[in-house]
């Protein structure tokens, strides 16, 4: 089954820009090793699913809900190759810190991962089903009430990683991003000094920590409605080709697909 044949989408509305859901139907695509800047919470439906978050591994069954903490390195890939269905949230820091009662500069923590709770996940298809009935109005105190109870949710320090100037320069333009060599000169670092520290501080490589910074940047312009082809060049990709195939690696969908926040099924 090819990426276009997995039956899922995406909801985003104008009155709640702060949460995206993804809905994913009997899929065995395979993410590569990411973050993402929000909290993301997630609920297997169907199937099973091996997560690694934060260097650790979890097996997730049906019922069982996932809570990752913004910048946290995961995947959460299918069991052996069969297929699994889920729901995930994507909601904003700056709002959970703000109903959690946190000041900008804090970040979010997880200390437990994996929730195995029956009323946390009926709270949690509540949310789903608002989404679906496009009921923003209570979508904003049922998605409060959900992450006040969240075990282990927690407001902690923001720590700047020790390579935080370096992901500054390998953010400032993506199209002018420097290669490891030049990196590794600047810095006066072996290159495998380089990558096994920086992954040491990220939970990713410095190739795929661009990556991943690469595709958030073009999920962002692609939800504000940024033409694709334009898209993938500012995010730094030679070719609408690189572009497509970094994607689909990192979000399990096209660009086509994640701008029209459709099923994948409709984009044939």
């Amino acid at each position: 089954m090819t990426t276009r044949d997995i039956e899922q989408g995406f909801w985003r509305s104008d009155n709640a820009p702060w949460i995206e859901l993804r809905t994913t139907r009997q899929s065995m695509q395979a993410y590569k090793l990411h973050q993402h800047p929000q909290l993301s919470i997630g609920a297997i439906i169907d199937g099973e699913t091996v997560s690694r978050c934060g260097g650790q591994e979890y097996h997730l069954k049906p019922r069982e809900m996932i809570a990752i903490a913004p910048e946290v390195a995961h995947s959460c890939n299918p069991l052996a190759g069969t297929p699994r269905s889920y729901h995930m949230l994507y909601i904003a820091k700056p709002w959970c810190l703000e109903q959690l009662g946190g000041e900008a500069g804090a970040t979010l923590c997880c200390e437990h991962t994996v929730i195995r709770n029956p009323q946390l996940f009926t709270a949690f298809m509540h949310v789903i089903e608002l989404m679906k009935r496009g009921d923003t109005e209570r979508l904003a105190y049922a998605v409060r009430e959900l992450l006040t109870s969240l075990p282990g949710l927690t407001i902690c320090p923001q720590q700047q990683s020790e390579f935080h100037e370096m992901q500054s320069t390998l953010q400032a333009d993506f199209t002018l991003a420097p290669t490891l060599d030049r990196l590794a000169g600047h810095y006066a670092l072996r290159k495998e000094t380089l990558i096994r520290q920086f992954k040491q501080a990220t939970g990713l490589t410095p190739g795929a920590w661009l990556n991943n910074a690469r595709i958030e940047f073009a999920r962002t312009q692609l939800r504000a409605g940024g033409d694709i082809t334009e898209v993938g060049y500012q995010s730094g990709f030679a070719d609408q080709s690189h572009f497509h195939r970094t994607f689909v690696s990192y979000t399990a969908s096209t660009p086509r697909q994640y701008a029209r926040a459709r099923s994948i099924s409709d984009n044939k």
